[in-house]
């Protein structure tokens, strides 16, 4: 006989698989830190919005600034790790060199707006250090992201490499295209007068992407 609830739905029977129950977590944490703030935020609430009990918060992820850690470090690792595999060395030869780069500026650019409310909280959790477990969350966010970016540097390097780009500084030309994108989401007030029309997304980004390839593709290959 199927279970129901006590207002005569029918309720799934069954327990959820550990990676469903991680992924509601995450969902919905994700929403509700970006809509209402960190520390406006109880772990109950997102709880009982996830269908979970909160018992289960804690044992999948520690802390209530472990799980704020996560929520930010999983989207841009997954796409730091998918864009990596999509432009391995195996495609070097086969690739444009242009979508190469605007594929990465516009993922990158994406996410940091869609989470621009979650990086502006652990950033500030990283200078102020008012909250010692989220300042701590915020320096684990910067050590990962930054290995992360290490997948970056390499493509950057093989796909020069196969281009013959010579004296490409992979970490200081990574670091400034991260770093305009992130400017460009962030510091958006600024960077653009209220008194000017404001660049849309696709000109940022098509602009970014043209730094970023011709930066590279632009130096002395002779010699």
């Amino acid at each position: 006989m199927a279970l129901t609830t006590r207002r005569g739905g029918r309720r799934k029977s069954g327990r959820r698989a550990p990676d469903e129950v991680r992924g509601l977590i995450l969902d919905t944490a994700r929403r509700l830190f970006a809509t209402q703030g960190y520390h406006a935020t109880p772990t109950r609430q997102i709880a009982v919005e996830a269908g979970v009990g909160e018992s289960v918060i804690f044992r999948n992820f520690g802390s209530k600034a472990e799980l704020f850690e996560t929520t930010v470090l999983t989207p841009f690792t997954e796409f730091v790790d998918d864009w990596a595999a999509t432009w391995d060395a195996s495609s070097t030869s086969a690739t444009d060199a242009a979508q190469v780069a605007e594929s990465f500026v516009k993922g990158f650019y994406n996410l940091a707006d869609e989470h621009r409310e979650l990086l502006r909280t652990i950033i500030a959790a990283g200078v102020n250090g008012a909250d010692p477990g989220l300042a701590d969350a915020a320096s684990r966010v910067s050590e990962k992201l930054a290995n992360n970016l290490g997948l970056v540097r390499r493509v950057l390097l093989e796909h020069s490499a196969a281009r013959h780009f010579r004296d490409v500084d992979a970490p200081v030309t990574v670091a400034f295209s991260v770093g305009a994108v992130l400017s460009m989401v962030l510091l958006d007030d600024w960077l653009f007068s209220p008194a000017q029309r404001r660049p849309g997304r696709a000109r940022q980004i098509k602009e970014a992407s043209r730094m970023l390839l011709y930066g590279v593709a632009g130096r002395d290959t002779s010699g």
